[in-house]
C-alpha cells in the first residue's frame, strides 16, 4: 500500500509539470489533467483520461515524417563527402512503448527505420540494406544471449563498424547504478536505459548519428585513402611532430630495404645520409616543419643493405583546420631514382640546394639543373625527356655519381649499347665467330650491295593479281576420299603435308584451310556462309606461285597446319581467344602471298618497285599484308570472297591490325627483337607462377597476347627442322633450290651475294638452327610445355652436323 502511494504522488506531480510545461510554452495542453481526474485507479474518470492519452498518441504517431534529403555532405578536410542517411534498424521481439518511442524518434529526426522481431529477421535485414544503428532490447530473458547477436551482426558484410545499442531494463532509484562493462564485452557500443520518453530516444539517436556514425564514415574514407597510398609508385611515409614514423607505404619499403615494423614507431631522421646531403638540408628541413611549411628537395637516403641513393624529398604538414593551428603530421614523399627522378643528376659537390627547393650552380652556364623546381620550363622539359631510355640513362648516371667504385668506362659502355636503335638485336658476331656462318646471318637479316636498275627482269617478279578461275574451282571442288582420310591427321605434329600436295595437284591451301578454319568457327564468328570461305581460299591460294619450289601454297598450308596445332595448346587456349586464333589463322594462310621467290635483299638490289614502295624496308612482308586486304576487300571480287563482310567496324580494325602485325612479324630483321622481348616479357610472367605456364596470371593485356600471336607465326614459319626428320629434310632440299636459283641470278647480272653458304644443304641447316631455330623454337615450345619437340629438333640438328665435313650433296647437285 504504500508503494502505490508514493507512485500516486509521483504520477500527480508528472501531471502538474506537464500542464505548467504547456503553459509555459503557450501552447494548448492536450489533455487538462487535474487532480480531481486522477485520484486514483479506482475512480471512476481514470479511464476516460487513459483513452484521451492513449488516442492522441495513437494520432500523433500517425503524423507523417519531415521529408528529408536522402544524402547529406560531411566535410573532411579539404574534402566534401556526400552521405547518406543513417538506418536504423530496431530488433525487439515483442513491440511495446519503448519500440513505439523509437520508430517515433527516428521518423522525426528523419532517419530511416525498420523494426524486426527475432534474430533470423535481423541477418535478412542487414542483408539487404546496410543499417548503421541496430537498438537491440535487452530487457527480456529471450535476448539474454547478447554477445551472440552482436557476433551475428559483425559477421554481415558491412556491418563491422555498425553502431549496436543495448535496452536495458530500468534501473530504480533506490538501486545502485550498474556498470555498463557487461554489455560492451558482448560487443554493444552504447547501452540506453529503459525510458518511453520519445525526448530521450531521439536524443539517443540523433548523438549516435553526429558522433559514432560520422566519426566512423570519417574512419573509413581515411581508410581508403591509405589503401591508395599503399599501392603508390612513390614512396611514403608519416610522422608525427617528433618525428616518430607512424605509416610506411610499399614504395618506402622498396627504396629503403626497411619493413614497417622496423621503422613504424621509430625515428626518420636516421634515413637522411649526412655524409653525402649538403650540410644545410637537415636545418632546413627542421626549419619549415617547426613553422609549418612545406620542403622540397634532394637528399641521400639511407637504404638497409645497399649504398645510399638521392632522392627527391617533399614533405607536406597536415594542419587543422582552424586558423594559427600547428601541424598535426608530416607526410615526406620519397620520389624513387628508378622511377625517373629528375634531380639524378644533382651532384653536391657542383650545386648547393636552398631552403625553398632551388639548385644553385657554380658555373655560369645555364643548365637543366639551374631552373627553379616546380617552374613551367622544368615541368615542361620534363615532358620532353620522358622516354623510358631518357630515365634509363638518368639513373646510370646516377649510379655513377653514388658509386665510384664502378670499373672505368662501365656506365659509359652500357650508354653506348642503350643508344643503339638495335636493343634486342645481338649482332652477328656475338652469336657466332664462324664468318661464313657470319655472312648466312647477315644475307639472311639485312641487303647488301649496290641498288641496280634492272628493268628488263619485270616479268620475272611480275604476277598476276586476279584469282583466275574462282568460280570453276568452287563448283568442281569435291573432297576425294584419300584427301579426307589425309586430312583426318591435320591434328598430329607428323602430318605429311606432302601427302596432301600430291593429292590436290599441289593445291593443298584449299582443303586444309577449310577444315581448320571451320573447326576454329570461323562460319559462326564471321557469320559467313561455306561458299564465301572456299572463294576466298581459292582466291588467296590463286596468288600463290607453283613455280617456286619453297615459297608457294604447301608452305602456306604447313605454316597454318603448325599454328592451328598451337592453337590447340592448353597455354594457348589460356592466354587467347576464338577471334585471336582465327587472325594467327589467316595471318599464317596469307603471309607469303604472292611471294615472287626471291629475298628482300635482291628486291632492294635490283631497284625493284616494291622495294621503292615500302622503302627498302621489310619489302615483301609489308606487300605480302597489303596484298591480302586488297584483294579480299578491294578487289573485283571482293562481295563474293570478302570474308570480313559481316564483322563490326571495330572488330574488323581489331583483326586487320593483328594480322598485319603477325605478317610483318615473319621479316627475318626483326628476328631477334621479337624473341627477345618475348624472353623479357612472357617468360617472366611464367617463372612468376612456379614454372606452370597454365597458372599465369591471366587475363593478359593485349601487349603480351600481341607478342605471343607474332611469336606463334614465326615458329610455325621456321618450324620445318622442329618436324619429323622425313618432312625436315623436304623442306630444307626446296629451300636451298629456291635460294639456289637466286644465287644463279645474282651471279649472271653480277650483283652482290646476298645467300652465302646456301649452296650448301647441310651447313645452311646446321647454320640456321644454331642461330635462328633453336633458341627461337626453344623458348617458344618451353612456353607450350612441348618439350618433344625441342628434342626432335635436336635430333635433325645432329643429323645435318654430321655432313657439314663431307657434304654429299656438292657432288651431285641433281640432288
Amino acid at each position: 500500500r504504500s508503494f502505490k502511494l508514493s507512485y500516486y504522488n509521483e504520477y500527480k506531480s508528472y501531471l502538474r509539470n506537464v500542464q505548467c510545461a504547456c503553459i509555459v510554452m503557450g501552447c494548448t495542453a492536450s489533455v487538462h489533467a487535474t487532480e480531481n481526474q486522477c485520484k486514483d485507479p479506482k475512480h471512476k474518470d481514470y479511464d476516460d483520461t487513459i483513452r484521451i492519452i492513449t488516442e492522441q498518441s495513437k494520432k500523433e504517431n500517425e503524423e507523417p515524417a519531415p521529408k528529408l534529403p536522402e544524402r547529406r555532405e560531411i566535410k573532411f578536410g579539404p574534402v566534401r563527402i556526400s552521405q547518406e542517411l543513417s538506418r536504423v534498424l530496431l530488433v525487439f521481439p515483442v513491440e511495446d512503448g519503448q519500440s513505439e518511442a523509437f520508430m517515433w524518434a527516428c521518423r522525426k529526426g528523419g532517419f530511416m527505420c525498420s523494426i524486426v522481431n527475432t534474430q533470423e529477421q535481423v541477418l535478412e535485414a542487414l542483408e539487404k540494406r546496410k543499417h548503421h544503428i541496430v537498438v537491440i532490447d535487452m530487457r527480456l530473458p529471450v535476448n539474454s544471449t547478447g554477445e551472440q547477436i552482436c557476433k551475428k551482426i559483425r559477421s554481415v558484410c558491412g556491418h563491422q563498424n555498425t553502431v549496436l545499442l543495448a535496452v536495458s531494463p530500468a534501473i530504480p532509484r533506490w538501486c545502485e547504478e550498474l556498470s555498463v562493462v557487461p554489455y560492451l564485452e558482448m560487443g554493444f557500443n552504447r547501452r540506453f536505459l529503459e525510458n518511453h520518453d520519445r525526448g530521450a530516444c531521439l536524443n539517443e539517436i540523433v548523438m549516435i548519428d553526429s558522433n559514432e556514425i560520422r566519426s566512423n564514415f570519417k574512419l573509413s574514407l581515411a581508410y581508403t585513402l591509405l589503401q591508395l597510398i599503399d599501392e603508390s609508385k612513390d614512396s611514403v611515409d608519416i610522422t608525427d611532430t617528433d618525428g616518430i614514423c607512424t605509416y610506411v607505404n610499399q614504395a618506402f619499403e622498396k627504396l629503403t630495404g626497411f619493413t614497417k615494423a622496423e621503422i613504424v614507431g621509430n625515428s626518420t631522421k636516421a634515413l637522411i645520409n649526412e655524409e653525402k646531403t649538403c650540410r644545410d638540408v637537415p636545418e632546413s628541413m627542421r626549419r619549415s616543419m617547426d613553422e609549418g611549411r612545406h620542403w622540397e628537395g634532394v637528399i641521400y637516403n639511407n637504404r638497409k643493405s645497399a649504398e645510399p641513393v638521392p632522392v627527391d624529398l617533399k614533405i607536406f604538414p597536415v594542419l587543422e583546420d582552424t586558423p594559427h593551428s600547428g601541424a598535426l603530421y608530416f607526410v615526406t614523399l620519397r620520389q624513387d631514382p628508378s622511377s625517373g627522378c629528375k634531380y639524378c643528376s644533382y651532384k653536391s659537390n657542383s650545386s648547393r640546394r636552398m631552403s625553398n627547393g632551388r639548385i644553385r650552380t657554380e658555373s655560369s652556364n645555364t643548365s637543366i639543373n639551374s631552373i627553379p623546381l616546380g617552374s613551367t620550363t622544368s615541368r615542361r622539359l620534363s615532358k620532353q625527356i620522358d622516354a623510358p631510355i631518357i630515365k634509363i640513362l638518368t639513373m646510370l648516371r646516377a649510379i655513377q655519381d653514388s658509386a665510384p667504385s664502378l670499373p672505368p668506362n662501365l656506365i659509359e659502355n652500357i650508354t653506348a649499347m642503350l643508344r643503339s636503335s638495335e636493343l634486342y638485336n645481338p649482332g652477328s658476331n656475338s652469336l657466332t665467330e664462324d664468318p661464313e656462318a657470319i655472312g648466312f646471318m647477315d644475307g639472311l637479316m639485312e641487303g647488301r650491295g649496290t641498288r641496280l636498275s634492272i628493268s628488263g627482269d619485270a616479268a620475272l617478279l611480275s604476277h598476276r593479281e586476279s584469282a583466275v578461275g574462282i568460280g570453276n574451282a568452287i563448283t568442281s571442288h569435291v573432297v576425294p576420299e584419300e584427301v579426307k582420310a589425309n586430312l583426318s591427321h591435320r591434328k598430329e605434329w607428323s602430318y605429311d603435308i606432302f601427302q596432301l600436295e600430291r593429292l590436290t595437284n599441289r593445291k593443298p591451301l584449299l582443303c586444309i584451310g577449310f577444315e581448320i578454319l571451320v573447326e576454329f568457327g570461323i562460319l559462326n564468328l564471321f557469320k559467313i556462309g561455306e561458299s564465301t570461305l572456299k572463294h576466298w581460299l581459292t582466291a588467296i591460294e590463286s596468288q600463290y606461285r607453283p613455280s617456286n619450289s619453297y615459297h608457294n601454297s604447301t608452305h602456306a598450308a604447313d605454316v597454318l597446319q603448325a599454328s592451328a596445332y598451337y592453337c590447340r595448346n592448353k597455354v594457348m587456349q589460356k592466354c587467347l581467344d576464338a577471334l585471336d586464333f582465327l587472325a594467327l589463322l589467316i595471318a599464317s594462310i596469307c603471309h607469303d602471298i604472292d611471294h615472287p621467290g626471291r629475298t628482300n635483299a635482291f628486291l632492294c638490289n635490283v631497284n625493284h618497285k616494291l622495294a621503292t614502295l615500302y622503302n627498302d624496308s621489310a619489302v615483301l612482308e609489308s606487300h605480302h599484308a597489303a596484298h591480302t586486304f586488297k584483294l579480299t576487300c578491294q578487289g573485283e571480287q571482293s562481295k563474293t570472297i570478302n570474308i570480313f563482310q559481316n564483322l563490326s567496324s571495330d572488330v574488323f580494325k581489331m583483326m586487320r591490325k593483328s594480322i598485319i602485325s603477325m605478317i610483318l612479324a615473319t621479316d627475318m630483321t626483326q628476328h631477334f627483337d621479337h624473341y627477345n622481348k618475348f624472353l623479357a616479357v612472357i617468360k617472366p610472367l611464367n617463372d612468376t607462377e612456379q614454372g606452370d605456364p597454365a597458372s599465369m596470371g591471366f587475363p593478359l593485356n593485349p601487349d603480351h597476347k600481341s607478342l605471343i600471336l607474332r611469336m606463334a607465326i614465326k615458329c610455325s614459319d621456321i618450324s620445318n627442322q622442329s618436324r619429323p626428320q622425313v618432312l625436315a629434310k623436304e623442306w630444307a632440299h626446296r629451300i636451298v633450290l629456291e635460294y639456289r636459283e637466286q644465287i644463279s641470278e645474282e651471279r649472271r647480272k653480277e650483283l652482290p651475294p646476298s645467300l652465302p653458304s646456301f649452296d650448301d644443304i647441310p651447313k645452311s641447316q646446321v647454320y640456321f638452327i644454331h642461330i635462328f631455330a633453336n633458341d627461337l623454337l626453344g623458348a617458344f615450345y618451353e612456353f607450350l610445355e612441348m618439350d618433344n619437340l625441342i628434342e626432335t629438333m635436336k635430333q635433325t640438328f645432329d643429323y645435318w652436323d654430321s655432313f657439314t665435313d663431307t657434304n654429299p650433296y656438292l657432288d651431285d647437285p641433281d640432288k
